[in-house]
């Protein structure tokens, strides 16, 4: 009978020190020519490993608008220092005052998020200032080199007219929009497919020059323009700009766009060979189709501040983390000495919990803030009471050790209770660090619970027998 004791009391010992093994120094695998940990990174928040900021604020200044003789509203690159006296202009704010609304500003955020996750970026903070419309990103990892660009974009797509600059679609006569190419005799052709609503289709078809297929028949009707005595206007090409908010994507001409139902199918660049720039023209329609679908930002944004925020405390975490080592080696050397073998027990025990502990957050990618080690103390102290409190009542010969054991968590009733507390109020609030804070308890308060139901009570109770 002793000699089973021993070797269950064995076992207990190796199993923990196997635990405390794993998570203090992990698992090791090779791969490749070099040795990699395969247990996750610990995650750490942005005041303990610093952040990328950007600040983007609504655009306050104003523009000029240059208009031709007929009042018609002209392409301001077209005017220079000769012909300025031409055209009269006028001054007009960016963003109209009417537009700055909270309303308006809640919109932007909700768009902003749509592209952050087009771009496949997941892991950012966005607070928003619903009295200025000021918005600050805050990236605490990796992030792709084009949110600076793709971000503060109006995603305003028009179909205008080369000759007369009339805007024959705006982004209010569509659905949705698809980047596409296809193979012809020539090569590769990149098309853009917008799904136009019942506006757009009006506009659409009070065009003349272009090509129809109606969804009904399927059957193709050619309309042209009427030939003149003039040779110099019967040679002249008519042509669509396809804008995307100030740029030129590209020119095209009527033949080069088609209806079929409600989606008019317009072809942006053609006759490609070489496979960088089909890939290079496919992914600025696919850009362009995400965004415009999306919705334009009802506000226009300038990105006014980037700056990286380095960590205050970074320098100081090695000193923390020896606070915490010598803290737990007091406790550990206060058990050991007032209770010996027991105290050994719950001490190694101890250890390995917390070995528990710290795979759980790795694999659950709980952020470990500054007021994460708040946390940390909250769980050292509601180990300390509970095994405490468990050594003290198996000491009793007038209960069974199991009663004992009952009695010992009835008596940390309270801390488990306070603990829970924090959990619940923390873990929803708003603030990341807050929140994060709360999950570290609450994942603590479970290990601690189960696990000295798991490993210290049956060590003890072989100690005990």
């Amino acid at each position: 009978m002793k000699k089973n004791k021993i070797i269950r009391l064995t076992l207990m010992i190796l199993i923990c020190l196997l635990i405390i093994l794993v998570g203090f120094v992990g698992i090791y695998m090779k791969k490749a020519n070099a040795y990699k940990n395969i247990l996750p990174d610990y995650t750490f928040a942005s005041d303990l490993k610093g952040a990328t900021v950007y600040e983007l604020e609504v655009d306050d200044s104003n523009e000029t608008i240059y208009y031709d003789k007929e009042g018609k509203k002209v392409d301001s690159s077209t005017v220079t220092d000769e012909n300025k006296d031409e055209y009269t202009s006028e001054e007009k704010p960016v963003n109209a005052k009417e537009n700055l609304t909270k309303d308006n500003y809640k919109e932007v955020a909700k768009i902003m998020k749509q592209r952050l996750k087009f771009l496949k970026t997941d892991q950012y903070r966005l607070d928003l200032d619903e009295k200025t419309g000021k918005i600050v990103l805050t990236f605490e990892y990796a992030y792709p080199d084009d949110i600076k660009s793709i971000l503060p974009m109006e995603g305003r797509l028009q179909l205008v007219d080369s000759n007369t600059e009339d805007t024959i679609l705006d982004y209010t006569d569509f659905k949705s929009v698809e980047a596409s190419y296809a193979s012809t005799d020539d090569g590769y052709t990149a098309y853009l497919h917008l799904k136009l609503n019942d506006s757009g289709l009006q506009k659409i078809n009070e065009i003349d020059k272009y090509k129809i297929v109606p969804a009904s028949d399927g059957t193709n009707t050619e309309e042209s323009t009427e030939n003149t005595e003039d040779e110099s206007t019967e040679n002249k090409v008519n042509k669509l700009k396809i804008m995307f908010d100030e740029d030129e994507i590209a020119e095209v001409t009527y033949d080069d766009i088609l209806l079929t139902g409600k989606t008019l199918r317009v072809a942006t660049a053609s006759n490609l060979t070489s496979d960088s720039t089909i890939q290079s023209k496919l992914n600025t329609n696919t850009v362009i189709s995400k965004l415009a679908t999306m919705g334009k930002l009802p506000v226009v944004y300038n990105i006014t501040a980037e700056e990286y925020v380095q960590s205050n405390i970074a320098s100081y975490i090695q000193y923390v983390a020896i606070a915490f080592i010598i803290v737990c080696t007091l406790v550990a050397l206060y058990f050991i000495i007032k209770f010996k073998k027991e105290g050994f027990i719950v001490t190694l025990t101890f250890g390995a919990i917390i070995s528990l502990f710290l795979i759980i957050i790795r694999y659950a990618k709980i952020e470990i803030s500054i007021n994460g080690f708040v946390g940390f103390a909250i769980l050292i102290l509601l180990n300390t009471v509970l095994v405490k409190n468990m050594l003290m009542c198996i000491k009793d010969k007038n209960r069974t050790f199991s009663e004992n054991v009952k009695h010992a968590y009835l008596k940390s009733i309270d801390v488990f209770a306070i603990s829970l507390i924090v959990f619940v109020v923390f873990s929803f609030s708003a603030m990341t660090s807050i929140s994060t804070m709360g999950l570290l308890v609450f994942w603590g308060w479970l290990v601690i619970l189960l696990g000295n139901l798991a490993l210290t009570v049956p060590m003890l109770a072989i100690v005990k027998k």
